[in-house]
């Protein structure tokens, strides 16, 4: 049995006064996932800026004529 399912059958078992502790375990790890996910764009971003060739945005608004 995949573990989706697993888990939506025992969903379907779950006593309603329990329900409200399995959306606030949701959303924790939906707000887990997306700390991960901004510490990975962080990271590329720093990587990206340490490369060689990296204009400053100043410049790129001067060449592009956006002040």
């Amino acid at each position: 049995m995949a573990t989706r399912d697993f888990i939506i059958q025992n969903l379907d078992q779950l006593p309603d006064e329990l329900w409200q502790e399995v959306l606030d375990f949701i959303l924790f790890l939906r707000h887990k996932q997306e700390i991960v996910e901004d510490a990975e764009d962080l990271a590329d971003a720093e990587v990206a800026l340490a490369e060689a060739g990296f204009i400053p945005l100043a410049e790129v608004k001067r060449e592009l004529r956006l002040g």
